[in-house]
């Protein structure tokens, strides 16, 4: 037993502190999260909700978390469905849309298996663009890097 958490505590540390796995490259895994961000921040632009969910896995899972001065909240949207509603509601009354995603992490767990966090920015012409915080897990299917989940932080600025 006590093997077991020693192993599964490396691997966690390894995780968490970026160590590449064995036989991963770093750079690939950076250059396709930096090539999947800019076609998701391209297809943002267009304010089409069924592009968007398309993205997705069948069983995919959104949370959008929120933390104000009553707390921390999380609204989940489990499901292409419930995620295109999300797109649709979010591109109602848009605005000015000119995204932009910055990769700060990413990680090939696995060869069909990749997580990326960074910031997403909506408007990143604004005077103080918006950037909010994410946390992707991508999946590999039929030749397509899908997300399987999708964690987004909103922060409200402080008055």
């Amino acid at each position: 037993m006590k093997r077991l958490i020693v192993t599964v505590s490396a691997l966690l540390l390894g995780v968490l502190v970026g160590v590449p796995a064995s036989g991963q490259n770093p750079d690939k895994a950076m250059q396709l999260a930096k090539k999947l961000t800019e076609q998701g921040a391209a297809t943002f632009n267009t304010a089409n909700a069924k592009a968007m969910a398309a993205y997705y896995t069948h069983d995919a899972k959104v949370f959008l978390e929120s933390k104000n001065e009553s707390g921390l909240t999380v609204k989940e949207y489990n499901g292409r469905d419930k995620i295109e509603g999300l797109y649709k509601d979010l591109f109602k009354n848009p605005g000015t849309i000119q995204s932009k995603n910055t990769v700060e992490y990413a990680r090939l767990l696995a060869p069909d298996l990749l997580v990326i966090a960074g910031t997403f920015e909506p408007n990143q012409v604004a005077p103080n663009p918006l950037k909010i915080p994410f946390y992707q897990v991508r999946i590999k299917q039929g030749g397509k890097w899908l997300m399987n989940s999708l964690r987004i932080f909103v922060v409200e600025a402080k008055k």
